[in-house]
């Protein structure tokens, strides 16, 4: 892990959304110990709150959460936050539970228990695959801002001068020219 996380954790930051305290525990010393700087979070409104409020590197959510569920916090935090990647952790896991977070975009569906080698390493992943996303849409958004249309560019990719009144009325025609309307028929 050698990228730095936004506050210089090596493996970045993540926020866990977990309402079984003592799982929240041994997820957040799991990926502590992996370099991560985690926080744990109880329910999906308080860590809707911290997604609107700061930069994350990664969401780790459980489906079955008091008030708000792990799958509508997935479609909150996709208008809140484009691009975080969001980990659904599970330990009631079914098929329409997998296809739901899934089409919610979820980047993985990890079933309870999870071993301490998978989590690190799914984390780790999710973490470079957002991280190298993010710098590609900042990139992309960068060129389309420094854009400049073709046409008005002359051949050495720099815009012309712009002209000076003078030199636009030097330009125009004398006074025996005609202006025509229509084309000559």
């Amino acid at each position: 892990m050698n990228a730095s996380g936004a506050d210089g954790a090596q493996g970045g930051r993540v926020l866990l959304v977990d309402d079984d305290p003592a799982y929240g525990e041994y997820v957040r010393r799991v990926l502590t110990s992996g370099g991560f700087d985690v926080t744990h979070q109880p329910d999906a409104e308080s860590a809707l709150a911290r997604v609107r409020a700061e930069r994350w590197d990664l969401l780790i959510t459980d489906i079955r959460l008091p008030g708000m569920n792990g799958l509508e916090l997935l479609e909150r935090v996709r208008e809140a936050a484009p691009g975080l990647p969001v980990a659904v952790l599970t330990g009631h896991a079914s098929v329409d539970y997998a296809v739901s977070a899934l089409r919610g975009a979820a980047a993985e569906f990890l079933q309870k228990p999870v071993s301490r080698a998978d989590l690190v390493g799914r984390a780790t992943g999710l973490i470079k695959a957002g991280r190298a996303a993010r710098k590609e849409r900042a990139a992309a958004l960068l060129a389309a801002a420094s854009a400049t249309p073709e046409t008005a560019r002359d051949r050495e990719g720099v815009l012309p001068r712009p002209r000076t009144a003078s030199e636009a009325l030097a330009d125009a025609p004398g006074d025996g020219a005609r202006a025509r309307s229509a084309p000559p028929g």
